[in-house]
């Protein structure tokens, strides 16, 4: 099943999910390790791949947040209202910070004067003008937002964990297997 219902996550979301998921991880940690890459050939290209799987992450999210406002969401099973209120401002911060951040990497970017290419194919367009303070500023911004996307992250895993071994309902088995 494509489709979302009331109880059950459709292929596309859950595909959706997975995909942004792991791409998010592999680009926290690969962007902490660009930092203590000397600088050289391979942090160049590292750094080409980082910038194109970027730009992925945001056409995704895009996507996703495309199928999300056309597709029913399924109920929410835990029994805790405020619990349910939480869990919806975790996903509405995950969804910023997975926008923000690809975004103001981006913008960085540009403004050290250095071009975004896309997996090889485009190159985006400049988007701002060139200024090295203000690229100090995003870098900044992108290492904030950088660290309060992994604490989303491990606050959204460990709920999905209680969910399945603490309450013991599907709410971990529906992202899974819909």
């Amino acid at each position: 099943m494509l489709m979302n219902t009331r109880d059950q996550y459709g292929l596309i979301a859950r595909l959706l999910h997975w995909f942004i998921a792991a791409l998010a991880i592999g680009m926290i940690v690969g962007g902490s390790l660009l930092s203590i890459l000397p600088s050289g050939g391979f942090k160049a290209v590292a750094i080409v791949g980082h910038k194109s799987i970027g730009v992925v992450i945001f056409l995704l999210m895009i996507g996703r947040i495309s199928w999300r406002l056309t597709n029913p969401k399924p109920r929410d099973l835990g029994n805790i209202p405020v619990l349910n209120y939480i869990a919806h401002l975790v996903h509405i911060f995950l969804y910023v910070l997975l926008l923000l951040q690809p975004l103001v990497g981006i913008l960085m970017s540009q403004t050290y004067g250095y071009p975004v290419y896309v997996l090889g194919v485009f190159k985006l367009p400049s988007l701002v003008w060139q200024s090295p303070s203000m690229g100090n500023f995003l870098r900044e911004v992108h290492g904030v937002t950088a660290v309060l996307l992994a604490a989303f992250i491990v606050i959204h895993v460990a709920a999905a964990l209680k969910h399945h071994f603490v309450d013991r309902d599907r709410t971990l088995m529906r992202m899974l297997k819909g």
